[in-house]
Formats: C-alpha cells, structure tokens, sequence
C-alpha cells in the first residue's frame, strides 16, 4: 500500500474509530452474550477497568443494565463519537480551544460544586460535561486527519467558509 493511499484513508479511519469508541460502552451489553463475539466484550471491558472508576452510583442503567463506564466517562466516549459524526460546527483552532476551556471549566465546577455538597449528584448532568468536553475534540480530530491527508477539500472547505485551516505548532 502507498504512502498516499494510506494518507488518503487517514481521514475515514479516524472517523470510523472514533464512531467506534462512540458506542463502545454499549458494545458489552449489545454483544457480551454472543458466543462468537463475546472477546470483543471482554477486551473492552478489560478496557474501562482500567480507565475508569466504574462506580455502579455513578453509572446509568439502560435495558436493566448497568453501564460499564461512569456517566462521566459515558459521556466522554458518546461526545467523540458524535463530534466524529456530524462534523459540525468546524472550528477553527481559537473557537475550538475556547469550547474545550470552557467545557473543562463547567466540568470541575460540576465535580466542586458535588464534592461541596452544594447540590445533590446528578447522572446527567455528569453526562452532558463529559459530550461538551468531548464533542469538539471528536470533530477536530477528524477535521485534522482530513487536513492532513488532504482529502475532503480540506484547505479549500476552510478558506470557501471563511475559517483558518488547522495549524500545528511547527506550522506556525
């Protein structure tokens, strides 16, 4: 496979896994009792045991069973899956770190204000710091790998939308 080709796939391939990190607390309960799949299951839960807290208080529970991540971190995975599937709104690289400050912000004022006992836990709102954290990060990664691959009309969709393209640090 060339160099190009594999840059050319670049930009899919980071949106399809990101997709897939999406939905991957749900892959336990969808999959975790199907013989052929069932290591798939096991390698994802193995996963969250090892990332996240898995409080069963701090978990939702959807069809009567508990989720295998906190809903913090349930939020975290949906948000890049969304971010990586609907691609909008593209940011560019100052509205994008102002959205992930922000969001970062409202997330610890979330744990403070919990910790405090200011106000009683709550699963969902738990849930929607970890999507606004996460939401952009999810589209900028797959903008990025785009950008890089120089697939989709990157540059060209940037300039037409009137937005700076995506820069790294050596770029300038």
């Amino acid at each position: 496979m060339t160099v190009a080709r594999l840059r050319r796939l670049l930009g899919p391939g980071v949106r399809a896994a990101l997709l897939l990190v999406g939905i991957s607390p749900l892959l336990p309960l969808l999959v975790g009792k199907l013989p052929v799949v069932h290591w798939l299951s096991d390698a994802v839960s193995a996963w969250f045991e090892f990332q996240c807290h898995r409080d069963p208080g701090r978990s939702l529970t959807f069809w009567a069973h508990t989720l295998p991540v906190c809903s913090r971190c349930f939020g975290i995975y949906v948000g890049l899956g969304l971010g990586a599937l609907f691609l909008r709104p593209r940011l560019g690289v100052w509205p994008l770190r102002i959205w992930v400050f922000v969001a970062a912000a409202v997330m610890v004022g979330d744990v403070f204000t919990e910790s405090l006992g200011l106000r009683p836990p709550s699963l969902w709102l738990r849930t929607l710091t970890g999507v606004l954290l996460a939401y952009p990060v999810g589209n900028a990664l797959v903008w990025a790998a785009r950008s890089v691959s120089g697939g989709n009309g990157a540059a060209s969709a940037s300039a037409s939308e009137g937005q700076m393209p995506m820069t790294t640090p050596r770029d300038g």
